[in-house]
C-alpha cells in the first residue's frame, strides 16, 4: 500500500529507511528481567481522555484552537512488558548492549514513540516554523546528536517530516480539540530488539515497533486529503465513488498505520541517537491518503 514515507535523515540520522524494513531475526532464548516499574501518568482533565487503547491521557494541551489531551504510552499495554523472545542477544552482545539494557530503554523508548513521535503537537498544527519547534521540542534525542538533527532542519525545513523526527505535515486541517485525544485509539506492539552500528553512526540499540491510530475526521477534512492525494481526481468523481463522504453522517474516520524505530546510544539509556518511521495514512474504506 502507498502511502506517506518519513524516511531517515541521510548520514545524520541514527537508523535508516531499510533498518524500518527489517524482517526480525530468529530469536534467542534468554532468561526473562525483571519488569521496571512505570510511573502514573498526570491524566487529563476531559472524561473522553480515560482509555484509548495502549496509550493513556498525559496532560491536557490548550492552544488558540481548543484543548486535545496529550497521550503517553499506558503502564498496563501489552508492548509495555517486556518481552525477551523479541530480543536478539546476538547483536546486542555484538555491539556492546546487554539484556538490561534493553529492559531499561523499553519504557523510555515507548513513551518517545507515543508521547513525541505519534502525538507530538506538531502532528497537525504547523502554525510554528519546524527549526524554531524542533528547537522547543528535541529533549528526548541525545545532546550530541540535537546540533546535527537542527542544522539539517535549519537548512530545510521540510526535514522535520521527511526525516521522520515525529509525524508531522500529513493532514490539511486540526483534528477534534473536544478535550480528547485526538486518535480515538492507538494500539502499539513491539516487534524487535536488536543492535547495529549504521554506517557513519555509533553503536544503536534499536527498538521496532509497529502502531495503529485512528483519527475522528469530518467528511471534509476526508475528501480534501483524497483529492490531494489523487489531483486527477475531481469531486463529483469522488462523490460517485464514496458518497458516504457526502451524505452528512459525519461517520469516517482515518488511520494511520506503520513501522518506527527508535536507537539508543551505549550511554543514553534516557535519549535516543536516531529516529525513523514508515507511516501510511488512509481513509477507513481503505483509500490512501497523502498530504
Amino acid at each position: 500500500m502507498s502511502g506517506i514515507l518519513l524516511a531517515g535523515l541521510g548520514g545524520c540520522a541514527a537508523v535508516t529507511n531499510d533498518e524500518v524494513d527489517t524482517t526480525p531475526a530468529e530469536q534467542t532464548a534468554q532468561p526473562t528481567a525483571a519488569q521496571p516499574t512505570a510511573a502514573p501518568p498526570a491524566g487529563c482533565s476531559s472524561e473522553l481522555a480515560l482509555d484509548y487503547g495502549d496509550v493513556v491521557g498525559l496532560e491536557d494541551v490548550t492552544v488558540e484552537f481548543g484543548t486535545y489531551c496529550h497521550t503517553t504510552i499506558s503502564p498496563t499495554s501489552e508492548a509495555a512488558v517486556y518481552d525477551f523472545t523479541k530480543t536478539d542477544f546476538e547483536t546486542l552482545a555484538e555491539f556492546g548492549f546487554t539484556e538490561d539494557d534493553a529492559v531499561e530503554a523499553l519504557p523510555v523508548a515507548l513513551r518517545i514513540l507515543t508521547k513525541e513521535v505519534l502525538d507530538s503537537s506538531r502532528l497537525d498544527n504547523y502554525g510554528i516554523a519546524p527549526a524554531e519547534w524542533f528547537a522547543a521540542n528535541s529533549d528526548y534525542i541525545t545532546t550530541d546528536w540535537q546540533p546535527k538533527f537542527q542544522n539539517a532542519i535549519d537548512d530545510d525545513g521540510a526535514v522535520l517530516g521527511t526525516a521522520a523526527f515525529v509525524v508531522t505535515d500529513i493532514l490539511l486541517a486540526r483534528l477534534a480539540r473536544d478535550g480528547g485525544a485526538r486518535a480515538s485509539s492507538t494500539v502499539v506492539r513491539l516487534d524487535r530488539v536488536y543492535a547495529e552500528e549504521p554506517d557513519g553512526g555509533e553503536p544503536n540499540l534499536i527498538f521496532r515497533f509497529s502502531s495503529t491510530s485512528t483519527f475522528v475526521a469530518t467528511d471534509a477534512q476526508i475528501v480534501a486529503l483524497v483529492l490531494a492525494a489523487d489531483p486527477v481526481q475531481s469531486a463529483d468523481a469522488l462523490r460517485a465513488s464514496n458518497p458516504e463522504f457526502f451524505d452528512g453522517a459525519e461517520n469516517s474516520f482515518l488511520i494511520m498505520t506503520g513501522n518506527t524505530v527508535l536507537g539508543f546510544g551505549l550511554d543514553s539509556d534516557d535519549q535516543v541517537i536516531g529516529t525513523n518511521s514508515n507511516i501510511q495514512l488512509y481513509t477507513d474504506q481503505g483509500l490512501d491518503v497523502i498530504a
